[in-house]
């Protein structure tokens, strides 16, 4: 009887065997880190990050607690991984690259003002208790920092786009107060529908740009 397969066929046979489970074994990997990651950005918004355990996120995420700190040994490790996962869902500002689609068919500045305050107001909804809980615990927890700086570049790349060299440093810094997260989760805070937000910011917004003076 002629065997089933010859030594060329058995070889292949092996590698593509060996490629499959190696494949299957990265998927799991994967898969097992996307769910601590996720869980990791839920429990921090509602608890707080550095309030947060390992065994919290274990549980949450539904491997051990060894598992937990075999993919993130540490904060500085957990935080960046967290910070793309709520950025990727999007609590990201516009990028550099998106403002050329993100302005299209506009050329008032006013317009473009007030499109970044609809934008970042709705990026700050969907990404709020984790933007919450990144802003309260940045001075505490370093890694927490590089991605709240990362969000205040953003939100001045946005400011500069929107309304160009014109608009003097005071201004500016007035501007950027009202455009960024803490004063919007303030008006939330206070009972203003999410909905209400953008148009409040862009009248106070506004009457700051087109305030005389520096």
């Amino acid at each position: 009887m002629a065997p089933l397969y010859n030594s060329r066929e058995m070889v292949s046979h092996q590698i593509a065997t060996r490629r499959y489970r190696m494949a299957r074994r990265a998927e799991l990997i994967s898969g097992t880190r996307e769910r601590i990651i996720d869980a990791a950005v839920r429990l921090h918004g509602r608890q707080g990050i550095t309030q947060t355990s390992w065994a919290e996120i274990g549980v949450a995420s539904h491997v051990s607690t060894a598992t937990v700190y075999r993919h993130f040994p540490t904060l500085d490790d957990l935080i960046p991984a967290c910070a793309q996962a709520a950025f990727a869902a999007g609590a990201r500002l516009p990028a550099a690259g998106e403002l050329a689609s993100l302005f299209s068919g506009m050329a008032n500045p006013t317009e473009k003002l007030e499109k970044v305050i609809v934008e970042s107001c709705r990026c700050y909804e969907r990404g709020e208790e984790w933007l919450d809980a990144c802003r309260r615990e940045a001075r505490s927890v370093p890694a927490l920092a590089v991605a709240a700086r990362m969000q205040d570049r953003a939100l001045d790349a946005l400011i500069s786009a929107a309304l160009g060299a014109g608009i003097g440093r005071k201004r500016r810094a007035a501007l950027k107060a009202l455009l960024d997260f803490p004063f919007w989760k303030s008006l939330v805070d206070a009972g203003v529908p999410g909905r209400d937000a953008p148009a409040i910011i862009s009248d106070l917004a506004l009457r700051v740009v087109e305030r005389p003076g520096r």
